[in-house]
């Protein structure tokens, strides 16, 4: 009998697909024909790769907490883990693992810190890649989004989290490359995934990331 817990969405997909999401739950997505008993059985021979995976997010949920702006605390910037250290400096500083911040620093303090970050460095990468691909998008916009790390208007506007400041650099990349795609391709077609792979040939490593990290847009 299985003893794994997991939930059903069945939609018109043509096949199954099992997603672990960002609290390590198990989804389940299925055609909407397709019997229990065979999923049953799908679950049972992929146990040790839900168990696997399962695992990894539920170590990275230990790690990263919800950020709270405190001396010892951690906080992610591109990707690296830094340790909060308060002191008199009136700006915000790094030394070595550490980032420095003003005593009187707060979360709020933190979030617009960040969305400073965030807005240089995501306007970089989108003009590196804007170039390179040879498109032009109208405008880029900084989201507040919890849901989704970015998005392309039918305009061709670009709006991207601002939260992309905790991901690595070539997980920024990947979230900038794939919204410059759609400009071009509106849905998500083998010609879309063939245009993000001559420019990002191990976009699936930066995925998987994405998906088992999801729950980054939480913490702050």
């Amino acid at each position: 009998m299985n003893d794994i817990q997991y939930k059903i969405v069945r939609s018109n997909r043509k096949s199954i697909a099992l997603v672990i999401d960002g609290r390590a739950n198990l989804v389940i997505r299925a055609p909407n024909n397709i019997k229990d008993s065979d999923i049953s059985c799908l679950i049972a021979k992929k146990k040790r790769w839900i168990a696997e995976k399962q695992h990894k997010v539920s170590v990275f949920n230990e790690k990263h907490s919800p950020v709270i702006i405190e001396t010892g605390e951690s906080v992610l910037y591109i990707g690296n883990t830094y340790t909060i250290m308060k002191n008199s400096n009136p700006e915000v500083q790094f030394s070595s693992a550490n980032i420095l911040v003003p005593n009187e620093f707060s979360k709020a303090d933190m979030v617009v810190w960040m969305k400073e970050e965030a807005k240089k460095i995501l306007l970089e990468r989108v003009n590196n890649y804007a170039s390179l691909m040879g498109v032009n998008n109208s405008k880029v916009h900084l989201s507040d989004a919890r849901v989704r790390w970015g998005s392309c208007s039918a305009k061709g506007s670009l709006n991207l989290s601002w939260r992309l400041i905790m991901c690595p650099i070539e997980v920024i990349d990947y979230v900038v490359v794939h919204e410059l795609s759609h400009i071009e391709y509106k849905n998500h077609s083998s010609c879309f995934w063939a245009r993000i792979k001559t420019i990002l040939p191990n976009y699936k490593e930066q995925q998987e990331w994405l998906r088992l990290n999801q729950n980054l847009m939480e913490i702050i």
